[in-house]
C-alpha cells in the first residue's frame, strides 16, 4: 500500500511542477501552439504505448460522441483555457484555483450522475470557496476577479465535466483507450486555431523550449496519466483524489525555487482553505464505482486531465 502513495506522488510532483514549466512556456510560445504542440507529443507517446501493449480497440457511435467530447472539452477547451491563464496570472494561484475540481466533479456527478451530494461535501464546498475569495481578493484595495482567474477557472471547470464524460464512457471503454483516442481526437481540433493565429509568432526559435514542452507534454499527460491509473487502482480513485491537493504546494515551493515567484500571505491562507475544504469534501467519499477507480486523468496540467 505504501508503494502505491509512493507512486502516485509521482504524477502529482510532475503535475504540481508542470504549473511552473507552463508559467515559463507561455514566455517562449503562444499559448494555443504551446498547448497544441504538448498534446502532439502525448499522442505520439500515447499512440505508441496503446500499440505496443495491444490497447487500441474498435469503438462503437455511443463510444464516438463521448470520445469526441472529451477531446474538445477535456483536451482542447482544457489545455486552452490552462495556458492562457498562465499569462495573466502566477502558476501557484492558477494551481490553488485547479484544486477546486474534485468538488466541482462532485456537484456535477450529483446532478448527472445521481451520485450523493452530502453535508460535508457541502461544508467543504462553502470552505473551498472562501479559500479562492482569499486567493483572489485578499490584501487588494479592491475585490476583483481577474482574467487570469477566470480561465483558470474554466481550466478546472472542463476537467471536472470531462472527468463526468470519462465516467460514463468507462462503463463500456478501458480507460487507456479512452486517454488515448480523446487526447488524438483533441490534438486534431488544436490545428486550426493554430494555424489561423497570426497576432505574434507563435513559436519558439531556440531548442530547449521545444525540448521542455516535448517532455512537460510526455511526462504530464503521458507518463504521469499512466502512474496515475497504475496507483488509483490499488488504493482506489477517492482516497488518491486527496493527494491531488499537494499539486499547489509543489507548485509554490518549484515556483519558488527556480523562478523566485514568492509565497503571499494570501495564497497561504486561501490555499490551506481550499485544500481543507476539498478534503472534507472528499475524504469519505465512496461513491465512486469500480469502473471509476481506473479514470483517466488527463491533467493540464492537464491532463486530469487528465
Amino acid at each position: 500500500m505504501t508503494s502505491a502513495y509512493l507512486l502516485l506522488l509521482i504524477p502529482v510532483f510532475i503535475w504540481g511542477s508542470n504549473f511552473v514549466v507552463g508559467s515559463w512556456l507561455v514566455g517562449q510560445f503562444h499559448p494555443l501552439a504551446l498547448a497544441a504542440i504538448r498534446i502532439l507529443f502525448t499522442s505520439s507517446f500515447l499512440l505508441g504505448f496503446a500499440y505496443f501493449t495491444h490497447r487500441l480497440v474498435r469503438i462503437n457511435n455511443r463510444e464516438w460522441i463521448y470520445l469526441i467530447l472529451i477531446g474538445l472539452i477535456g483536451t482542447m477547451l482544457n489545455q486552452t483555457f490552462f495556458f492562457q491563464s498562465l499569462t495573466y496570472t502566477s502558476a501557484t494561484e492558477a494551481a490553488l484555483i485547479m484544486s477546486l475540481a474534485p468538488i466541482a466533479t462532485s456537484i456535477l456527478a450529483y446532478f448527472f450522475l445521481r451520485e450523493p451530494l452530502t453535508i460535508r461535501m457541502i461544508l467543504g464546498s462553502i470552505i473551498a470557496v472562501i479559500g479562492v475569495y482569499m486567493l483572489v481578493a485578499f490584501g487588494k484595495q479592491q475585490v476583483a476577479i481577474g482574467l487570469g482567474d477566470v480561465l483558470a477557472g474554466g481550466a478546472m471547470l472542463t476537467f471536472a465535466i470531462s472527468l463526468i464524460l470519462i465516467r460514463k464512457l468507462t462503463q463500456t471503454l478501458e480507460s487507456i483507450p479512452t486517454t488515448v483516442y480523446s487526447t488524438v481526437f483533441g490534438a486534431c481540433m488544436f490545428v486550426p486555431f493554430v494555424h489561423v493565429n497570426d497576432q505574434h509568432p507563435l513559436l519558439a526559435h531556440s531548442v530547449w523550449p521545444w525540448i521542455l514542452a516535448a517532455l512537460s507534454g510526455i511526462l504530464s499527460q503521458g507518463v504521469g496519466g499512466l502512474l496515475w491509473n497504475k496507483g488509483i487502482t490499488i488504493i482506489g480513485a477517492s482516497k488518491a483524489s486527496i493527494l491531488l491537493n499537494l499539486q499547489p504546494f509543489v507548485a509554490m515551493i518549484i515556483g519558488y525555487i527556480t523562478l523566485g515567484v514568492p509565497v503571499t500571505r494570501s495564497q497561504i491562507i486561501g490555499g490551506t482553505l481550499i485544500v481543507l475544504g476539498v478534503i472534507l469534501a472528499t475524504l469519505k467519499l465512496q461513491s465512486l464505482k469500480h469502473k471509476s477507480n481506473s479514470l483517466p486523468m488527463v491533467h493540464p496540467l492537464s491532463q486530469s486531465k487528465r
